[in-house]
């Protein structure tokens, strides 16, 4: 990765300046309407609740994180679908691949945020599809054709990085779709925009006028997916994002996000097995944790998905990095 190419746009820290009663009233606003949320006054600063971030917040784009070899729907087909709470019929073929790449994006955080990689964990990982004309049914891997405006430390407190993966590309699997930083104007950009909503208004193109109105004194910076490009952000205020309405075909991502928390040694001592000690005992982990196949209750599959994830930074680290 440190030879491909890379675009940094480095931003300044921003956190809610709300008092913890009103940040409560406003904090799920955005589900409803994303006008609640462009609307936070923000002060300067880094949340980071419970970890360790860097001070420094950004976005990085990188057009060719994966290649198209590693994203070959052909060569891994569960990737298109694949969470961990259901692996029974997975290939281990897949499961080692979307690993890789999420292994890949947790070290790529390390590096560009200077954090011991000990210290990253992933929260959530999981293949998502965006299909044009459908809505979305619930949270997590659910279909949908768009992703209303959010930050994703407001949606989790522990998201401290995010990114999202891409496994197809706008115009040729899908239209529309762009994801979006979503940022306030400065004046001049909100001063263009209020003749544009005039010209809009005048031609009767009520649509795009409405469209106008909900991004107005903001500014927006559009990304176009394309197969193997990667974002990765710092997940706070700074980096309010959406998702652009799919006009037509399906859209496949893995949006994963980190969190810098530790894991409280208590978790760890509840386990029937905890911290692995020895390689041995990681390739144990590996087996129970990513690969048995096995029947599971949902409860079952809840516990083992946790374990996991609390765990990851053993099964993917050398033992003398902990």
């Amino acid at each position: 990765l440190l030879t491909r190419e890379k675009l940094t746009t480095n931003v300044t820290c921003m956190q809610p300046d709300l008092t913890d009663a009103e940040e409560k009233a406003r904090s799920m606003n955005y589900i409803f309407d994303d006008s609640a949320h462009k609307d936070l006054p923000l002060k300067e600063g880094r949340r980071c609740e419970g970890g360790m971030c860097c001070e420094a917040c950004s976005r990085n784009i990188f057009p060719t994180f994966a290649s198209s070899a590693e994203t070959n729907f052909g060569t891994f087909p569960e990737l298109a679908s694949l969470t961990f709470n259901n692996l029974k019929r997975v290939s281990n073929r897949s499961i080692l691949q979307f690993v890789r790449l999420v292994e890949r994006v947790r070290r790529t955080i390390a590096h560009e945020y200077g954090l011991p990689l000990k210290t990253i964990l992933p929260l959530q990982a999981y293949s998502r599809k965006y299909v044009a004309g459908t809505t979305q049914q619930g949270g997590g891997g659910g279909e949908g054709d768009f992703v209303t405006l959010h930050t994703d430390e407001a949606t989790h407190s522990g998201y401290h990085y995010s990114c999202v993966l891409y496994f197809n590309s706008q115009g040729e699997d899908f239209e529309g779709g762009d994801f979006v930083f979503n940022d306030p104007a400065d004046d001049a950009t909100a001063s263009s925009a209020t003749e544009e909503e005039e010209e809009e208004e005048a031609s009767g193109d009520y649509d795009a006028l409405v469209e106008k109105i909900r991004h107005a004194g903001r500014k927006l910076t559009p990304f176009h997916p394309k197969r193997g490009s990667a974002v990765i952000f710092s997940s706070g205020w700074e980096n309010m994002h959406e998702v652009d309405k799919i006009t037509s075909g399906t859209r496949y991502t893995v949006p994963c996000f980190f969190t810098t928390c530790p894991v409280p040694e208590a978790a760890y001592e509840q386990m029937v097995v905890g911290k692995p000690k020895t390689d041995e005992d990681i390739a144990d982990d590996w087996l129970h944790l990513l690969l048995a196949h096995r029947d599971e209750t949902p409860l079952e599959s809840t516990g083992r998905v946790k374990e996991l994830l609390m765990k990851w930074h053993y099964m993917c680290s050398p033992l003398h990095m902990h």
